[in-house]
């Protein structure tokens, strides 16, 4: 990091479109430009060492990777036990299998906001969102948020049956082709140590660069009710 102070946030910072949602009087609302949520405290990280966490907090090495083209590999051929189809907009279902994904990498983004944001985000045309189907059931969601010439790979992931079939990739050059269907110059993604230990390793193989990195700190959401607090816990276990 090329500062020597990392920020403390209240709330995460949840990259949509080129914005951020960050916390207003209580909830989430969209809001252009800065990084730094409202209301967002500082705190002094040793550059080269160890710096305490206040209660309650988690923290992340997050990893941005970009794309400048589509690779030249083709997109999957179809296959007949997937379909990839329009993301339900009943909040309560698409926040329910948004955490049946999520909840082992402790994703909490979309579990943070009034149903109200949630509800734009879902509506807004610059976001596109699919559910991966096997057989008519739900397995996979991937979303893409586009602004002008980027767009970001908001989110790509697997219900934790469904890891480790070769799924994950089939998702991956779909994402890509929707990215790329439009006239963009660059897609981003970034993953955190949070997240599967081979992401890093799928979004290089397909063909992302790591350009950068940061220092992600958040309230954990198990301690907010968000997620079950066993959520993720034989890696990163509750600390009260």
């Amino acid at each position: 990091m090329r500062s020597t102070r990392c920020r403390l946030l209240a709330d995460r910072q949840m990259l949509y479109a080129g914005r951020v949602e960050h916390a207003v009087q209580g909830e989430r609302a969209m809001a252009g430009g800065s990084m730094e949520g409202a209301g967002a405290a500082g705190l002094v990280c040793a550059l080269d060492g160890v710096t305490d966490l206040p209660p309650g907090k988690i923290a992340a090495l997050v990893t941005y990777l970009e794309m400048r083209a589509p690779p030249p590999r083709a997109v999957p051929a179809p296959r007949d036990d997937l379909a990839l189809l329009e993301t339900t907009r009943d909040l309560d279902a698409y926040r329910a299998f948004y955490a049946r994904i999520g909840a082992p990498w402790l994703w909490s983004g979309r579990l943070r906001v009034s149903d109200a944001a949630l509800e734009r985000a879902l509506a807004d045309p610059r976001l596109v969102s699919r559910t991966l189907h096997r057989g008519g059931a739900p397995v996979g969601l991937v979303e893409v948020a586009f602004d002008g010439e980027e767009a970001e790979l908001v989110y790509c992931g697997l219900v934790p049956e469904a890891i480790g079939e070769g799924l994950g990739a089939w998702l991956m050059a779909q994402a890509i082709a929707i990215a790329f269907a439009r006239p963009i110059a660059r897609l981003m993604v970034h993953t955190c140590s949070f997240d599967h230990p081979a992401a890093i390793r799928a979004y290089m193989r397909a063909g992302f660069a790591p350009y950068k990195r940061a220092i992600e700190i958040e309230d954990d959401p198990r301690l907010l009710g968000l997620l079950p607090r066993d959520a993720a816990a034989d890696r990163w276990p509750v600390v009260d």
